[in-house]
């Protein structure tokens, strides 16, 4: 998986290890008695529901009940912490590569899951002076988050980064202005119940994202969201409303031009998945245990940079690629994916195995080739 945004193998070992055992660290600082533990794999399943085909009658503050933070903090943010680690292991160095005593801002933040993947992915920054805002309407999670965090600090004998609580939902004011900004799972709750149209939305929540800029700095905004047409959709729109306010895409879009998998209804998303084979055991156990058993991790994301020094150089005459796709199987037993690219969708022809999340470097299309019938994709053959 070499040049993927998903390989297992740049996981830091010592976060390996600690993701591994990611349920003794919480019984070390949140632990249950006998009965609680008895109910988890119950409430677990609940909370699910109310995530998902209940997600309409969803109270705001649902994270404040004890049952369903238990359950959400011994599975959800374990999942997360598997999914995000993984993630942020393979951006672009460019993207973590903060100053010492830079400003933080984590929205939605929960028990801290974005800041405890960072700590596990980056260990460049394990030894910086870091100052986080974390922020969530739930008091209860952020306190949750940062035992968590100091307590992960200290297995990997890291500079605990100073932590600030702010219980406050998207659009909360803070007392600094950050250089490095993530929201993750934000929007696609936020949104909900909403009717304005997605581009309208978009604008409004790029606005404010960029209200907590400090101007006077080079900035990285992390939005992720989960792998679904609608955030894929949303996430399109809030590229093009950074690069409008001149923002640069660093991943995982490989150029600056229109999104070609926008998410639109019948259309492709931008969506990255890995199999669940190399996830915890005992976290696969728990999944089964609450009926709920995994066998991909799926996200999309944006990350975007208003410092130009930051895009790579790209040699003349190449042109960069992702594969955003698994295999596809075709007609007289070819192999193909589908690939993002600044000439738009591609469907790329492979007899190498190929991964989601790839980045691949092809001569640069100067050429008429041909289009995909089903989805308009030009075709590369790289046979």
């Amino acid at each position: 998986m070499k040049n993927s945004l998903l390989a297992e193998s740049s996981i830091p070992a010592d976060a390996k290890k600690i993701l591994a055992e990611f349920d003794k660290i919480i019984s070390s600082t949140h632990p249950l008695n006998s009965k609680q533990r008895a109910l988890l794999p119950k409430n677990i399943l609940e909370l699910s529901h109310t995530l998902t085909d209940e997600r309409t009658e969803r109270r705001l503050g649902y994270m404040n009940q004890p049952a369903t933070l238990s359950a959400y903090t011994h599975y959800y943010l374990w999942w997360n912490l598997v999914r995000l680690t993984r993630l942020f292991s393979n951006l672009p160095s460019q993207l973590f590569n903060l100053k010492e005593n830079s400003i933080c801002l984590d929205m939605g933040s929960g028990p801290l899951t974005v800041p405890i993947a960072v700590m596990l992915a980056r260990p460049e920054l394990r030894a910086k002076e870091l100052t986080w805002y974390c922020m969530d309407i739930s008091s209860q999670a952020l306190s949750i988050g940062e035992n968590l965090l100091l307590t992960v600090s200290a297995r990997l004998n890291a500079k605990p980064w100073k932590i600030i609580r702010v219980k406050g939902n998207f659009g909360t004011a803070i007392k600094e202005k950050a250089s490095f900004i993530s929201c993750a799972n934000v929007f696609n709750e936020i949104r909900e119940g909403d009717k304005m149209p997605p581009d309208y939305l978009a604008k409004k929540y790029v606005q404010g994202i960029l209200d907590y800029v400090n101007k006077e700095e080079e900035t990285r905004i992390l939005v992720i969201e989960p792998g679904t047409p609608p955030s894929s959709r949303l996430l399109s729109l809030m590229r093009d409303s950074f690069m409008r306010t001149d923002y640069f895409p660093i991943s995982p879009c490989t150029h600056c031009t229109t999104c070609p998998m926008d998410g639109k209804k019948g259309g492709k998303w931008c969506n990255f998945a890995f199999t669940t084979e190399q996830a915890p055991h005992a976290l696969k156990k728990l999944s089964e245990k609450a009926r709920l058993p995994k066998e991909r991790a799926v996200l999309s994301f944006v990350a975007m940079t208003n410092d130009k020094k930051l895009l790579p150089d790209i040699k003349e005459g190449m042109m960069p690629v992702r594969i955003t796709s698994d295999l596809i199987r075709l007609p007289d037993n070819k192999k193909g994916y589908y690939a993002c690219s600044e000439k738009g969708l591609l469907l790329i022809l492979s007899e190498k195995k190929l991964y989601s999340g790839s980045c691949l470097f092809i001569p640069s299309i100067t050429e008429k080739v041909p289009k995909d019938k089903k989805t308009g994709a030009l075709v590369v053959n790289l046979d």
